[in-house]
C-alpha cells in the first residue's frame, strides 16, 4: 500500500510538474518550428487553435490575415498570452477539452492544429468539433506526428512502444493515422505531406490543410 502511495505521488509530481515543462521545451524545438511555418502562416480571420499550450504558434501567425485566435487546450500553459502579445496577435484563452467546444456553429474561419492530435482521447470526436465550428468554405491546417507509412517493421514497432509511451508523453500516440483520421471526421485532406529525417518511431510528421465535405 505504502509502495503505491508512493508511486502515485511520484506519479502526480511528474505530469503536474515535470511534463508540462518537457512538453514545453520539446514544443520549442527548431525542428517542429520549421512544420509550424509551413500551416501556421496561412490561417486568417477568426482562427481556432486546438492544442495551443504554450503559444509556440503566436510568433508565425500573420497579423494582417488574423483577427483573433481562440486557443482552446485543458491544460493551457501560463506562457501562452505572453506569446500571442509578443506576437501583436489577440488571444482568448479557452482551457478546455476539444471535444467539447465552447464555439457556436459555422463560427471560425481556420483551424490550426500542431502536435496535437496525438494525444486528444477521443480525436474523431475532437475533428468532428472542429468540422462543426469551421465555416463552410473554412480550412484546417494542421501538423502533426504519426504512424509511419512504411517501412512496416517502424509502424509495427511504434503500435508496440505506444501503451508504455503514452504516460510518460502526456498520452501521445505513437501509432495515429493522421490522414485517416481527418477523412474519417468528415473533411478532405488536400496536399498532405509528410516526412522525416532518419527511420525512428516518433519522428514520421505530416502537414497539409483540409477543407469540409459538400
Amino acid at each position: 500500500m505504502k509502495s503505491a502511495t508512493k508511486f502515485s505521488k511520484l506519479k502526480s509530481l511528474y505530469d503536474d510538474k515535470m511534463l508540462p515543462v518537457l512538453v514545453d521545451k520539446v514544443c520549442a524545438l527548431e525542428a517542429l518550428g520549421k512544420l509550424r511555418a509551413k500551416v501556421v502562416p496561412e490561417a486568417h480571420g477568426v482562427v481556432l487553435e486546438v492544442g495551443v499550450g504554450g503559444g509556440h504558434n503566436a510568433r508565425f501567425y500573420n497579423p494582417q490575415l488574423v483577427k483573433q485566435v481562440i486557443g482552446v487546450d485543458p491544460h493551457l500553459h501560463p506562457a501562452a498570452e505572453d506569446r500571442f502579445i509578443q506576437a501583436g496577435i489577440e488571444f482568448n484563452a479557452q482551457p478546455l477539452s476539444a471535444e467539447t467546444l465552447p464555439l457556436a456553429d459555422n463560427s471560425v474561419d481556420s483551424v490550426v492544429m500542431t502536435f496535437t492530435l496525438c494525444s486528444i482521447p477521443d480525436p474523431i470526436q475532437a475533428l468532428r468539433e472542429m468540422k462543426r465550428v469551421l465555416k463552410p468554405n473554412g480550412i484546417l491546417y494542421y501538423a502533426e506526428h504519426g504512424l509511419a507509412p512504411q517501412p512496416n517493421f517502424v509502424k509495427k514497432a511504434q503500435q508496440i512502444i505506444t501503451p508504455a509511451w503514452k504516460p510518460l508523453a502526456g498520452g501521445c500516440h505513437l501509432d495515429r493515422n493522421i490522414e485517416q483520421l481527418i477523412s474519417q471526421a468528415g473533411f478532405v485532406v488536400s496536399g498532405c505531406q509528410g516526412f522525416t529525417q532518419r527511420v525512428n518511431v516518433v519522428g514520421y510528421y505530416y502537414w497539409g490543410e483540409a477543407t469540409l465535405k459538400l
